[in-house]
């Protein structure tokens, strides 16, 4: 097995070149260096704040300190929607599997 100098993915000693990024195998990182980390993956997700007879403020406030918890580096959106008394804020967000929250 080899290391691409260019992805860090690792290709068969049969492969010329990167399966993925199609890098040359003489721009391989030795086995004495380390593999180029590659960055968390990233998925998006989100948290509901729900209150039958909790009025909006309340729903809001709580969404508020949520965001503002996780960071807002993190935050892609903060959406609302009401069905008859019953009102949702949803923050949607990015998260990582190292992440501790929901």
């Amino acid at each position: 097995m080899w290391t691409c100098a260019k992805c860090g993915d690792e290709s068969e000693n049969s492969f010329d070149a990167c399966w993925k990024c199609s890098t040359p195998r003489d721009e391989i990182i030795s086995d004495a260096q380390p593999p180029i980390s590659k960055p968390p993956r990233r998925r998006m997700t989100f948290q509901i704040f729900r209150g039958t007879w909790a009025p909006w403020e309340q729903l809001l406030e709580e969404a508020a300190f949520f965001a503002t918890e996780i960071g807002p580096e993190r935050v892609v959106i903060i959406s609302h929607s009401a069905d008859r008394s019953d009102g949702v804020v949803t923050v949607w967000y990015w998260t990582t599997a190292n992440d501790t929250h929901p």
